[in-house]
């Protein structure tokens, strides 16, 4: 969700970022899980700490504010699904 966006979700709390990596050589979609969800109405450190970068789909992400009970998807990306689609026909 786009920045300008996060006022009309104040119960919301961010889980983390998308970033882009690379995946042997080829630049792909992550989830930048934060070590710490934080609230809406905060702008994220200039480097958070990340708990994890997450490459394909994840069910079950959760918040870690202790009011929140919300569990999160993370989809993984049309690229990011070629990147794995390749790299399962290379192991075959």
């Amino acid at each position: 969700m786009p920045v300008d966006q996060l006022p009309h979700y104040p119960e919301s709390h961010i889980i983390g970022e998308l970033r882009y990596v690379l995946e042997e050589g080829k630049r792909v979609s992550a989830l930048a899980l934060y070590e710490a969800s934080l609230p809406t109405n905060s702008n994220p450190p200039d480097e958070p700490e990340i708990r994890a970068e997450i490459i394909g789909d994840a069910r079950g992400i959760k918040c870690t504010q202790s009011d929140c009970y919300r569990a999160k998807r993370w989809v993984l990306g049309r690229q990011s699904f070629m990147q794995l689609q390749q790299r399962y026909k290379a192991m075959l």
